[in-house]
């Protein structure tokens, strides 16, 4: 066999090779081919990596690269003094007793345009409702939605949160320029960043149900200074729309306080006690937060008799 015959019949093998190779790829689809291209220089600068594990956080990939947020530019100073991107609420402001109205400006198209979070039914309310065999206060508004569903700013602020929680799975919270501050969970994925400005409309994340969830569905609470306010009351879920411009804010927005404190109470509250020595029904009612005339009536004794140690006293 001469050199040229060689060369020509080497030739032929490596497409024959290459040939095979090529219907090797067609006939298994679920092969995974990673194909390297060079990054654009621009966008390389601008932002992270694309490629995201489950170990790192859903913004690395969407936040400019060396992003730093100057606190001077937090929305609503006039009523929040700190800026804080880990706990929902630092504040620990007590407003159940507050003395002020505040009137904050929820319609003005140039500085506050209101979206809705998000379409579709809803699913709860805020308020009580049964979870299993208790009786639990939903702080939010459920809107039932399917996995990837996108779900949006619902005014104008910068995003304070995103992060993973136990309860709410991806959540983010936006403090907005009119003084609100609203929080979003149960993502599938995250879209925003701490730091990240938005308008209302900006996409944020997408649906879900991670976190403490039965389905697919979001979870929409509105606050003021970290106090939960019934989202029913700003906006009109079957419209999609703001019922007025304007919001007051009173102690009147957080009646509902009382009535979950109250709840918490009586589910810590034994039905029967066994009374103690020089023990009292005002001494028993004072030491589990319930009345003395109640407790007079469940007992059929009078608030001044006298209590032997030991006898059963019923509470509830």
């Amino acid at each position: 066999m001469n050199l040229k015959y060689s060369l020509f019949l080497s030739f032929f093998l490596l497409i024959g090779i290459f040939s095979q190779a090529q219907v090797q790829l067609e006939l298994e689809p679920d092969t995974t081919i990673v194909v390297e291209f060079e990054e654009d220089e621009e966008e390389a600068d601008e932002y992270d990596s694309v490629i995201v594990s489950p170990s790192e956080k859903y913004w690395d990939f969407i936040r400019p690269r060396n992003f730093l947020f100057d606190t001077a530019f937090a929305p609503a100073h006039q009523f929040y003094q700190s800026w804080d991107t880990v706990t929902i609420n630092p504040y620990k402001v007590d407003l159940k007793n507050m003395h002020d109205t505040i009137h904050l400006v929820l319609g003005n198209v140039a500085d506050c345009a209101f979206h809705p979070p998000a379409i579709g039914d809803i699913t709860s309310n805020f308020g009580f409702r049964r979870w299993g065999r208790r009786l639990k206060f939903h702080f939010g508004t459920d809107i039932r939605m399917e996995v990837g569903d996108p779900v949006y700013a619902a005014f104008e602020g910068v995003v304070r949160i995103a992060k993973r929680s136990a309860d709410y799975g991806y959540v983010v919270l936006i403090r907005h320029n009119n003084g609100l501050e609203t929080l979003y969970a149960h993502f599938s994925q995250l879209l925003a960043y701490p730091g990240q400005p938005v308008k209302g409309g900006d996409i944020i994340g997408l649906a879900g149900s991670t976190g403490r969830s039965t389905g697919p569905h979001l979870h929409f609470e509105v606050r003021f200074l970290g106090e939960k306010i019934n989202p029913a009351q700003i906006i009109h879920f079957p419209s999609g729309s703001l019922l007025n411009d304007t919001f007051k804010v009173d102690k009147g927005c957080f009646k509902h306080l009382y009535e979950y404190q109250s709840a918490k109470l009586k589910a810590k509250t034994p039905k029967y006690i066994k009374a103690k020595k020089n023990d009292t029904l005002i001494k028993i009612a004072n030491r589990y937060g319930v009345s003395a005339k109640r407790l007079s009536k469940l007992n059929k004794i009078s608030v001044k008799t006298k209590i032997k140690s030991g006898r059963r006293i019923r509470l509830r």
